[in-house]
């Protein structure tokens, strides 16, 4: 062979291996990831967000209206409380009513997971209260500390949303 179809045979296959790697498929063309990015066809979501196409915040599974059955060091309570969206960001969200007491609102956010709570250790009308809590489907296990005029009551709530 000479230097002439050397040459020749070189750029073909030079333009074969630009061609077959230049033409890969954007995995991502046709994917809308909403709050978050498209990484290998597949959406990473911001936080605060879940969903195939980041969709959905993971506090929403929080939100609502809840009936709860609670066990405490004091004593057995059935009472009930609203969760509604908290202007401090998309982790963040109130308990009204928190264990049913009237006009206590405690602030909660949602964990990396989506699936617990963390209630910050907060101080709301001269009692502090403080805990967490995990969900599954429409029921959520909830426990707290309260501390109010020097006793600390240990509460756990069966919380099923209405």
């Amino acid at each position: 062979m000479n230097l002439r179809t050397i040459s020749k045979l070189m750029l073909g296959l030079a333009l074969v291996a630009f061609t077959a790697t230049g033409c890969k498929k954007d995995e991502c063309k046709d994917k809308n990831c909403g709050n978050g990015s498209c990484v290998d066809g597949s959406c990473v979501c911001n936080t605060g967000y879940e969903g195939s196409e980041c969709g959905t915040e993971k506090r929403a599974k929080f939100l609502g209206s809840w009936t709860a059955t609670e066990t405490c060091t004091s004593g057995n309570f059935n009472w009930t409380m609203t969760s509604t969206a908290s202007s401090q960001g998309v982790t963040a969200f109130i308990f009204n009513n928190f264990a049913g007491f009237t006009g206590i609102n405690v602030n909660a956010t949602v964990n990396s997971n989506g699936t617990s709570i963390t209630i910050p250790n907060q101080t709301v009308q001269g009692g502090t209260f403080s805990g967490s809590a995990q969900i599954v489907g429409n029921v959520m296990t909830l426990t707290y500390q309260l501390t109010a005029n020097g006793q600390t009551d240990n509460c756990t709530a069966t919380c099923t949303r209405q």
